[in-house]
């Protein structure tokens, strides 16, 4: 079997709200050499069948479904594992693509081998598909300077940063294999940035093509807070992590520091990215570092309690 030029990977759980919208418009690309690997975090809603069908009436779909719920980092890293094809994008249930997006993306990586990932500009849309506003993708991922990828990988909210379209563009997946993946920790999307962006330029395609989905069960709106599971939106990362106190902020920092270690990049350029990663505590994430902290004590001291509390009348 001839192997296609992209494969796109769309990990799901419970998504039949937008599955098949999102999946119609996959499908409709004016670009078709492509593969759509589904991987079904054991959804207990009609994703199953929306996915069946698909892969019936598509050859260019296939589906698998996972024998329980893994999380989320492990569903995405596992449909990447799944993929063939020399480029690779991953693509969320409730996301819409533009039917030309693919070969504009497409487009940018065969005209420069040199970059690594090539997305376009978006559009924030609500839950019924109504558009709030677009966002420009001209951003320091695009530029030659190493320690300005740094910056925009790693900065959430700076001027010219990364947004969503990034980690939703189309990737070289040589590129992609060199990474750690996705990290069963929050916030791992941006080491996932970090480590692509070490490795060379982004590009861009102007058009606002990519349509991100604005809605109240969106992933991001999981608060962060201790339960009796353990920290909420870690476990909706990974369900191995339930009951087990982490420190989310201390190991993204952590893997920052390292993934620039790894890198290939020369020596100046590491000292100057390491930098760069020194700012952003001082500046964005002292404040978090220290509430992973308090956190992880409140765990622990609500543990301690339990058993006496438990022994009470």
């Amino acid at each position: 079997m001839t192997e296609p030029l992209v494969s796109i990977g769309i990990p799901v759980f419970n998504g039949e709200n937008y599955l098949a919208e999102t999946l119609d418009g996959i499908l409709a690309q004016d670009f078709a050499d492509f593969e759509v690997v589904i991987a079904d975090n054991a959804s207990t809603d009609g994703t199953e069948e929306i996915c069946r069908k698909y892969a019936e009436t598509d050859a260019r779909v296939r589906y698998h479904r996972q024998p329980a719920n893994y999380g989320a980092a492990p569903n995405y890293n596992d449909a990447f594992h799944r993929s063939r094809a020399k480029y690779f994008k991953w693509s969320a249930h409730d996301d819409l693509l533009a039917p030309t997006f693919l070969s504009r993306c497409v487009q940018e990586l065969e005209a420069n081998p040199a970059v690594v990932v090539a997305f376009t500009g978006s559009t924030v849309i609500d839950a019924e598909g109504n558009q709030l506003g677009t966002s420009d993708p001209r951003t320091g991922l695009t530029d030659r300077d190493v320690a300005t990828r740094v910056r925009t990988a790693i900065f959430p909210f700076i001027k010219g940063g990364a947004s969503d379209a990034a980690i939703f563009g189309v990737m070289r997946s040589s590129a992609v294999d060199k990474t750690s993946l996705h990290g069963s920790y929050t916030g791992s999307d941006r080491t996932l940035l970090l480590e692509l962006a070490l490795q060379g330029p982004f590009a861009t395609v102007p058009e606002p093509l990519f349509y991100n989905r604005d809605h109240p069960d969106r992933s991001i709106r999981i608060r962060r807070k201790v339960a009796d599971r353990g920290h909420v939106r870690e476990v909706w990362f990974d369900t191995q992590r339930a009951g087990k106190i982490v420190f989310p902020n201390w190991r993204r920092l952590r893997e920052f520091l390292t993934a620039i270690m790894r890198s290939s990049v020369g020596p100046l350029d590491k000292v100057r990215a390491w930098r760069v990663v020194g700012s952003w505590v001082a500046r964005w994430s002292w404040k978090r570092l220290l509430n992973d902290l308090y956190l992880g004590s409140m765990m622990l001291f609500s543990r301690r309690r339990r058993p006496k509390d438990e022994a009470s009348p």
